[in-house]
């Protein structure tokens, strides 16, 4: 019998392979539901904590990238909690009032703003104790496959900066802006380190210090080309990245459509700079082969 081979033309370039993704993960995340119980734990977390400006979150992230939910200490013993020992503060900005005569305000106010005092506070990461509701809910990537190594041997081998896996908190991992580094969990699997890795890296390449996008912008785009990444590569992390770029869309249903022209073209770039890697590595033991033979 005889075979008939495709020809090379009949099959989906890299930019055709990246679109489909993209809109895979449009569909993936327009469809994803959160469990009922799960979407009640993290309506309870923020319940429980301070509601800060965008400024002030920004502030903290400077300090400690991996923060996701600070508080005062004071707040931390109410909700059962107290800070680990050595742990430094974070400081954030409260605004500062001063008492003034009801006519002196004009408005029948008897503070008036001003200005801004440093006041320090803790993330939870920095704490232990009574377990909080989003507890309840961890989800991680589970197994160690060669696609996810060699991911990972990517991203390091291209990364011109340092790269280290160990204790991140409550956070997966984190790219620090001050010292241009990432950070990753080393209790991650080898699957969910891989998908960590490379959203880190998207942060690496794209949100440098004087960045002035929003952090659902950075996010979304970063968990978006991790997504087209990986699944480009044989990794599928839609139950993960589904889940978390729903999260950080915050009903914006058009987050993805909105973004979807950036998430391509890092996504295509990133995909080539792993191409080029992988076409010097097999050059290289094919020379190596040819040198032994």
């Amino acid at each position: 019998m005889k075979k008939h081979f495709k020809k090379k033309g009949d099959y989906p370039s890299a930019k055709e392979r990246v679109e489909e993704l993209i809109k895979t993960l449009e569909e993936g995340v327009s469809n994803f539901q959160y469990d009922p119980e799960e979407f009640k734990a993290l309506l309870e977390m923020k319940a429980l904590m301070p509601n800060y400006s965008f400024r002030n979150l920004l502030v903290a992230k400077a300090q400690l990238p991996e923060a996701s939910f600070i508080a005062p200490f004071k707040r931390w013993g109410e909700l059962g909690r107290k800070v680990k020992k050595g742990s430094k503060s974070i400081r954030i900005f409260a605004p500062r009032f001063k008492k003034v005569e009801e006519e002196e305000a004009g408005n029948g106010e008897k503070h008036k703003l001003v200005g801004f005092i440093a006041v320090p506070v803790f993330d939870v990461s920095q704490t232990e104790g009574e377990p909080l509701p989003i507890d309840r809910f961890k989800i991680q990537l589970e197994g160690d496959c060669p696609e996810a190594k060699e991911i990972i041997k990517m991203v390091e081998e291209i990364s011109d900066f340092p790269i280290s896996y160990g204790d991140t908190g409550d956070a997966n991992g984190f790219y620090s802006q001050l010292d241009h580094s990432i950070t990753v969990s080393d209790k991650l699997s080898i699957n969910h380190r891989a998908k960590t890795l490379v959203h880190e890296y998207v942060h690496s390449q794209c949100h440098q210090l004087g960045d002035k996008s929003s952090s659902k912008e950075r996010e979304v785009v970063a968990e978006g080309c991790a997504f087209v990444v990986c699944n480009y590569f044989g990794l599928d992390t839609a139950d993960y990245s589904f889940r978390y770029v729903k999260g950080w869309s915050q009903g914006d249903e058009d987050a993805l459509m909105t973004f979807g022209s950036q998430i391509c073209d890092v996504s295509g770039k990133i995909i080539h700079q792993f191409e080029v890697w992988k076409e010097a590595k097999q050059n290289q033991e094919q020379v190596q082969i040819t040198e032994v033979a």
